[in-house]
């Protein structure tokens, strides 16, 4: 399959629905963000749920990218979920950025990133959106160092059951402040109460 952006080192591209068990294995061999944002390792399907879920039915969005992070040899390390026109055109939802520990410390995450933003600004994002668990120190200095700005707070009951809260942070791609931002995404003002 084609990438649909790539670093130095690192190949990013949608993943075939016949990849969900290397997702399922890098997932397992990996647990420490299910452990510390779910309360508990990743489930027997993990991989499949991560790959079929979409958006809640009342959220319109564009376009879902389910995407390997691959090395030159083929090998999975990490996994993007993208959603673009989330509520709004312009507006684009990271789901989820997960890489393999081994590549923590390496740069690898910023490098992707900015790959990403190069992309998605280039493929119409005005906006990048994203959530993480307060609690995650080294996602929100990530996401910090990255320029992403908080909108809101939510509180979320994760799959053990616990009581979690979530940092809806976004960032401009195009120049646009937040204020504008909030004008086409009222559900992530301070104070809402949509999900």
């Amino acid at each position: 399959m084609p990438a649909l952006f790539e670093t130095s080192d690192l190949v990013v591209r949608d993943l075939h629905h016949t990849e969900v068990p290397l997702l399922q294995a890098l997932f397992e061999a990996n647990p420490d963000y299910f452990l510390l944002v779910g309360g508990q390792p990743p489930r027997r399907d993990e991989a499949q749920r991560e790959f079929d879920e979409l958006p809640p039915a009342p959220l319109a969005f564009g376009r879902k990218w389910t995407a390997g992070i691959f090395d030159r040899q083929e090998d999975l390390h990490g996994l993007l979920i993208l959603v673009s026109d989330l509520c709004a055109v312009g507006v684009w939802h990271t789901a989820l950025f997960f890489l393999a520990k081994p590549l923590h410390g390496t740069g690898a995450a910023a490098r992707l990133h900015l790959a990403l933003e190069n992309w998605a600004k280039g493929a119409g994002a005005r906006w990048l959106r994203l959530g993480v668990v307060s609690g995650n120190a080294a996602a929100e200095r990530f996401w910090s160092k990255c320029g992403y700005l908080e909108v809101r707070t939510r509180e979320i009951t994760n799959a053990s059951g616990q009581t979690k809260t979530t940092r809806v942070l976004v960032k401009p791609l195009a120049g646009g402040t937040i204020s504008e931002y909030l004008q086409l995404m009222p559900r992530d003002a301070a104070g809402s109460t949509l999900p």
